[in-house]
């Protein structure tokens, strides 16, 4: 039978079972029990009220046949229970909590007796999941409110979680990166790539579309409760590995508010572990700020919650850079030396000839190791000339700069609530934001202030790196539940989210690259500024990002329907979900040119050592570049769509089963004007959308995104005190836009030039000069494979079969209750990721003498030399050992300690994948050889979280009373531990040995250090340069950058001030003990500084103090 015979069968399978109904519960929670009598018998017809306390709004169910009751689609809150039935006492249960998208089971026992007669229980409901094979966390909104969060970002909540590593290395939690100016929220779990998670914000898709970072992001006072879900989940999700699911604040019968301001400066913050103490510290001045307000419109039945959280920002950051100093500008380098002292010496490209001794070429090096001023570049000279000088010792590292990241933003959430009715209730939520952010480009090398003397040149205020971002977003969810029965209850969904960043470059309008004399870059609106220059050795010249400007909006809509129906022992659900997409991703490769000048001109090509990019930037030569930019912003839409079934079977008081199935269909992007173009990797041609038979998208549809779940739940004792739980899913999510963007970024609709340079040139006539190094632009439409290769434009393709990347997860797990509130549990997870995008060049060129041209793997495209294909041929494993230890809050103490022993494995990197420094394989033609650890691999991972209100104070175990209250009681410590080992990093020659073509070098040992330092983290003499023309042995992500050790701790007094109006006086120390968060170390065998640590990935030291008033 084949794949499209399964999935017709599976379509027809789901809408017969659409008819019968089901429920979903990504923002709500569902109370389920049995109802019985004193002898254990099922009691039929009994009548069950659920009362939400804050609101005092009820909905009524009916026991069936075998006693069971389900009430599905709860909002988030404290509930009791009332149950009454003829001939047996009325019951009363206080005090049941419902947490988002749990399923709690409450069992009932009635009295015989009259109905004036009660029952009351106040009961904790079990912590072991009885019901459900499901791993998650919930994080409560005491422990939202009060954990000390930098940034306050929500985001952040998500590495509480086992099995979870934070995506994207190198961005600090409160940092930002181009496509998520407010912080970082990526994340990779059980082993998945971070573009395979789902994030929801009252269960409404909350996905931004180029690198899966959020879009709208509710503050931490907006928020009700966070759950993480991760490994085998129900039917009802869609996507991989991490779903995190968001319900906001609703109102209730009483006025409740908050009002807030968070201050920071650097007065209180430790210093960079970099920057030198001669270097006066960076400045901040931080003020986060706000206020919420809650309550009814109408009493029992309209509700309303209203916040408003803003910021305002000015942060120092320092930067250690390599600048020329006064004598290597002007082309003398008679005193250029290494960090350890040797002289670097500089060759003369024109004396490049053969080797009368031997194979390659040999070169003479400058006389006096100086260039002499009739062989210096003009151009050359300009560039140089406007680096600031260095302010520190030395040829390297010898520049410290600090820069302004600064921050405005507004963002307001409204929420109303209405129950109207016994069978109907509704929620709104609208939530809006204002984002303005002018920041360091985030490399670590940046922020170059342009110096007094080059003012006659037209340059903006950075010579390397600030950004400046305008973000906008909306969202809004409309949620409507109507109960047609006791049994049968309905939810629809209606919902969108929008977002409008908009980045620019700092010298935006400026036209630098011509007034510096270099020309053809500055040649429209969007290409203005200076290009990007990366010349080796020193700090790369640039106003910001090469792809910079970018405006990559996007819109998305949402509509789904899910319906809850009881059976017996079952609990059937069942929904469909449909999402239109719209991104209009206004992003480019490299708008204002990146242009690579390196040391292979000047450096020894007997010994692949020495030589200096500033020198061959003096000579006017460069070695590489490229770019791309549109000629106007394009328009793209795709679909998608979901149906699931799921059966919650409780096959036996101890036993229960969740079986679900779930089918998707991703529509391949189309664009308005039919812009796309892709690469046909056979024909070794560019297909364009709508013409000669192509589809709109130049890509198929999967319609085989078949996804069964399975799980077991096996309470041993039936006292759901000891539970094993074994799973296992299949899920599907998206292609990351980064990839199919590729599509609109093609010739005719794109300018594309690049170039590269031989490593040992023969004829230096024909090296492309810093004065004029791109041919004119012209826009060409190339039909054939002779016509592209005449062009050379930068080819992007993407795997015409479009698979579907794919996770399977599987688990078993055991709980233990060890009191009434705490839970152990211990669990095996495992994840195989399939169809997984990784992008490379198919024409690469391969070892050997001759002209790079002649070497290509690709002969007919012998002149093209950068095609990017992404194509679904990663794959990936993840095996892991995860334990946690919960308690729920009681004696004014709780926790969440989680602890992940993991190796995930995989054969690539991707811009989606979660960062890391891993990257590719050495040779396309060796992908199989590819494997190696992913870049986000961590192999032990602790964290702790806890909340403790200190045993001081009224109604505690000291001071009770008088001053001893007065000063020590209402005092809370509340913090996150966080212990981990590092990620892999790949060692790799800048440059190669093989005349052009790719090459690790050959390990000679482990590389490793018994004892490594910041200044030697690995052993650089373990690796080498391979022969000439062949390949190295050195390996995928063979070492490990240094780990993570941080302490964030909160200490809060809370002050009375009336009745129902308090006082919180606040510090918050993020690191405390101020251990350095070191990041990866030059990995670049050859350069001067080798194996040394430059850079943190996460901050020292920071302090800020809050008072917060709530009523």
């Amino acid at each position: 039978m084949t794949k499209r015979h399964v999935a017709a069968i599976v379509l027809a399978a789901l809408a017969a079972l659409s008819a019968v109904p089901g429920h979903a519960q990504v923002t709500t929670g569902t109370i389920v029990g049995t109802v019985k009598d004193s002898a254990g018998a099922v009691v039929p017809g009994a009548t069950v009220t659920i009362t939400e306390t804050g609101k005092q709004t009820s909905s009524t169910y009916a026991t069936d046949s075998e006693g069971t009751y389900t009430a599905p689609f709860l909002i988030p809150g404290t509930y009791e229970i009332a149950v009454d039935h003829q001939g047996f006492r009325k019951y009363l249960r206080r005090g049941v909590v419902l947490q988002v998208n749990q399923r709690a089971r409450v069992d009932i026992t009635l009295e015989v007796g009259t109905f004036a007669e009660a029952t009351e229980v106040t009961a904790l409901a079990p912590l072991t999941r009885s019901d459900s094979a499901e791993m998650g966390e919930v994080i409560e909104e005491r422990a939202v409110r009060e954990l000390p969060l930098n940034g306050r970002n929500f985001a952040t909540l998500v590495y509480l979680a086992p099995g979870v590593t934070a995506g994207q290395i190198g961005e600090n939690l409160s940092g930002a990166s181009t496509f998520n100016p407010r912080g970082a929220s990526n994340f990779n779990a059980l082993g998945s790539q971070a573009n395979a998670n789902a994030w929801l914000v009252d269960g409404i898709d909350n996905n931004e579309y180029t690198f899966n970072t959020v879009i709208v992001t509710p503050s931490v006072e907006s928020v009700r409760e966070f759950k993480v879900l991760t490994g085998t989940f129900s039917a009802e999700f869609g996507r991989g590995a991490g779903v995190v699911s968001v319900s906001t604040k609703s109102g209730s019968n009483e006025i409740h508010g908050t009002a807030f301001e968070y201050l920071r400066n650097e007065v209180f913050d430790a210093r960079n572990f970099f920057a030198r103490s001669a270097v006066p510290k960076p400045p901040l001045d931080r003020h986060q700020y706000g206020a919420s307000l809650s309550g009814p419109v109408v009493r029992n039945k309209t509700f309303f919650f209203i916040d408003y959280a803003g910021l305002k920002e000015t942060r120092g950051l320092t930067f250690v850079n390599t600048v020329p100093t006064a004598k290597t500008r002007l082309g003398d380098f008679s005193d250029y030396r290494t960090p350890a002292g040797q002289l670097i010496t500089i060759y003369d490209p024109l004396t490049t000839r053969p080797n009368p001794s031997g194979s390659g070429v040999i070169r003479d090096p400058f006389p006096g190791n100086i260039i002499p001023a009739n062989r210096l570049n003009q151009v050359g000279l300009n560039v140089a000339g406007i680096y600031p000088l260095p302010n520190g010792p030395g040829d390297f590292d010898n520049y410290t700069s600090t820069a302004n990241r600064e921050v405005k933003d507004n963002a307001v959430t409204v929420r109303v609530d209405h129950k109207a009715g016994a069978r109907d209730s509704f929620f709104v939520r609208y939530s809006y934001d204002n984002y303005k952010l002018d920041a360091p480009q985030g490399q670590a090398q940046c922020c170059l202030p342009t110096p007094d003397f080059a003012q006659k040149f037209d340059l903006g205020p950075y010579v390397a790196g600030i950004q400046n971002t305008r973000l906008t977003t909306h969202g809004a969810a409309l949620n409507w539940s109507h109960i047609f029965g006791p049994t049968i209850v309905n939810e629809m969904r209606l919902g969108f989210a929008k977002t409008n960043p908009e980045t620019r470059q700092s010298d935006f309008g400026h036209k630098s690259a011509e007034s510096l004399g270099i020309q053809g870059i500055n040649v429209t609106e969007f290409t203005t500024g200076l290009p990007n220059l990366n010349i080796q050795d020193v700090t790369g010249i640039s106003g910001g990002p090469a792809f910079l400007p970018v405006n990559p909006k996007q819109t998305h809509y949402q509509i789904e329907d899910s319906v809850a129906f009881v059976r017996g022992r079952h609990s059937l659900k069942t929904g469909y979900r449909f999402i239109l997409r719209q991104p209009s991703p206004f992003t480019n490769t490299d708008t204002r040119s990146s242009i690579s000048i390196n040391r292979n001109l000047t450096n020894n090509p007997s010994t692949n050592s020495q030589g200096s990019g500033i020198a061959t930037l003096l000579l006017g030569y460069t070695t590489g570049g490229a770019r791309g930019f549109l000629l106007e912003p394009y328009d793209m839409k795709n679909t998608e769509h979901a149906l699931f079934v799921q059966d919650d079977w409780k096959v036996s008081s101890w036993l229960t089963a969740n079986v679900g199935l779930r089918y998707e269909v991703y529509g391949a992007d189309t664009e308005a004007q039919n812009r796309l173009v892709n690469f046909d990797p056979v024909a070794l041609k560019l297909i364009y959308a709508g013409e000669d038979g192509a589809s709109r998208s130049v890509n198929k549809k999967t319609r085989h995104n078949v996804a069964p779940r399975l799980g077991l739940a096996w309470d041993i004792q039936g006292d759901a005190k000891n539970v094993v739980r074994a799973g296992y899913g299949i899920s599907y999510y998206p292609l990351a836009q980064s990839a199919s963007n590729l599509l609109g970024q093609q010739v005719p609709y794109t300018i594309s030039q690049n170039y590269s340079v031989e490593t040992n040139p023969s004829n230096f006539s024909t090296v492309p000069l810093l004065s004029n190094p791109f041919p004119p632009i012209a826009q060409v439409k190339p039909r054939t494979t002779a016509e592209l290769n005449a062009a050379n434009p930068r080819v992007l393709g993407h795997g015409f079969e479009n698979q579907t990347p794919s996770m399977q997860t599987w688990q078993m797990s055991y709980e233990r209750q060890l009191t009434q509130t705490l839970m152990a549990e211990v669990a095996y997870v495992g994840s195989k990721g399939t169809h997984l995008v990784v992008c490379y060049n198919p024409n690469e060129v391969q070892p050997g003498p001759g002209s790079q041209a002649s070497r290509r793997l690709l002969q007919p495209l012998a002149n093209v030399s950068t095609i990017v294909q992404c194509d679904p041929r990663n794959k990936s494993t993840y095996n892991s050992l995860q334990g946690k230890l919960l308690k729920r809050f009681s004696g004014g103490l709780q926790f969440l300690a989680s602890y992940t022993f993991g190796k995930s494995l995989d054969f690539g990197a991707s811009a989606a994948s979660g960062g890391g420094a891993v990257g590719n394989g050495q040779t396309v033609t060796r992908m199989d050889l590819w494997r190696g650890p992913s870049g986000f691999d961590v192999k032990h991972r602790f964290v702790l979280s806890y909340v403790w209100d200190l045993p001081f104070g009224t109604g505690r175990r000291w001071a009770s009373g008088g001053v001893g209250d007065a000063v020590l009681g209402n005092w809370q410590f509340s913090g996150i531990v966080t212990l981990a080992t590092g990620r892999p990093f790949t060692v790799f020659l800048n440059t190669g040995v093989n005349n052009g073509a790719p090459s690790w070098p050959s390990r000679l040992g482990s590389g490793k250090l018994d004892k490594p330092t910041p200044d030697v983290w690995f052993n650089v003499a373990d690796f080498v340069a391979p022969p000439p023309n062949t390949y190295g042995d050195a390996g995928r992500g063979i070492l490990y950058a240094p780990g993570t050790k941080t302490l964030d701790v909160s200490l809060a007094k809370r002050i009375p001030l009336r009745q129902r109006l308090n006082l919180q006086l606040r510090a918050d120390a993020f690191n405390l003990l101020n251990t350095p968060q070191l990041g990866f170390p030059n990995a670049n065998i050859g350069s001067p500084t080798a194996g040394r640590i430059t850079t943190t990935v996460g901050d020292n030291r920071q302090m800020q103090f809050a008072a917060k008033v709530d009523w």
